[in-house]
Order: structure tokens, then sequence, then C-alpha cells
């Protein structure tokens, strides 16, 4: 029998995921727009907290702040497939596949910023993570669709909209990929919390 995280741990990966990258939105929005940076996040990004960790990094030679705080967010992917893990699992394939696009989210997400310098072997990577978010949106409405008999109707509407969420997160928090991860977070979560998981079934009394 394959073991999967608690709820608990579950809902706790997802909350994670949305709080760094909301965390890490203000100084990545910061070196992105400059002084065109929203009012709201250029106060934020002002704390003294992010003035501590600037000065950390360049003590560490880590300067390309746009690639610290940008590659950064891969980590949120990566917490969201983990919380996300035993619903998708009890959604078969389709499930599954968009598992696979939460990691595939987190590597073109490291790639991208990795890259974005012009002169870069890889810059047509630059900003392909909007992409794969787009795919994970559209992926869910399939995955809604396909486990009309498997899934609870809440659930299926929450994974169908996760498209919209993706793009209204995105538009509120004006930045992507973080802006969109702090909605897919809260999504996932719960997905976390109250979602049928493939575990249900094993733990179910005869």
């Amino acid at each position: 029998m394959r073991r999967h995280p608690s709820r608990t741990w579950c809902v706790i990966s997802a909350l994670a995921a949305a709080g760094w990258a909301f965390f890490l939105l203000p100084p990545q929005q910061a070196v992105w727009s400059g002084s065109g940076s929203p009012e709201w996040l250029a106060t934020l990004d002002a704390l003294p907290v992010y003035d501590a960790l600037r000065e950390w990094l360049a003590s560490a030679g880590l300067g390309d702040l746009y690639l610290v705080f940008g590659a950064a967010s891969a980590l949120s992917f990566v917490l969201l497939w983990l919380a996300t893990g035993p619903v998708l699992a009890a959604l078969g394939w389709t499930g599954r596949v968009l598992g696979w696009l939460l990691i595939l989210a987190a590597v073109v997400t490291v790639l991208s910023y990795a890259n974005h310098a012009v002169d870069a072997p890889l810059h047509a990577l630059w900003g392909g993570e909007a992409f794969v978010l787009l795919a994970i949106g559209v992926w869910g409405i399939v995955v809604a669709l396909v486990n009309g008999r498997r899934a609870p109707l809440w659930e299926r509407l929450l994974l169908a909209a996760l498209l919209v969420i993706i793009v209204g997160s995105t538009v509120l928090f004006t930045y992507w990929p973080h802006g969109s991860l702090i909605g897919l977070g809260l999504a996932a979560a719960a997905l976390a919390a109250w979602g049928d998981r493939a575990d249900d079934a094993e733990t179910a009394p005869a």
C-alpha cells in the first residue's frame, strides 16, 4: 500500500507554497518594475527583512536578484505537487498528469530565470513558466470533465476554475509566477483539506 502524507501536512504544504510565493513577490516585483512597482508591494519591499536578505545575497556573491527571487519560486510548485499528490492520485491518469505539470512548471521556472539574459544559451525559455501555468489551468478543466463520477461536484468545479484562479491571482498580485502561485496555493489547500484522496478507500472500514 502506498503511503501518502497526512491531510494536515498536505494543507501545510499548500499554504507554505502560497506563503513562499507571497514572500518572494515584493523583492521580485521591485527588481522587475523598479519605481513602477505597486505602492503596496513597494511598502512591503522596504521592510528590514528584505534589506537584510539583499545584503546577505550580495555578500554571498548572488547579485542577480531577478534570478534568485525568480527561480526560488520553483519551490512553491514542488510544495503544490506534494500537497495535492493524494487528491490527484485519486483522479486517475488525468490527475497524475496534472501533478506532472506542477513538477514541469518547477523545472521550467528555474530554467526560465537562469536564462533570462539575452545571451543565455536557453534564452528562448525565458517566461516559459507562463505557458505551463496556462497548461495547468486548461488541464484542470480536462480533469474535471473526465472525473464526473469519481470526484464530488465542488472538487470538479474548483479544478475547472484553476485557469480563472491562475489568471485572476496573476492580475491581482501583478506578477507571474509568484502571484499565480498564491492563488494556486489557496486552491491546493482546499483540495488537500477536503478533497477525496487515493488512500481514503484503503483506510475506510469494511
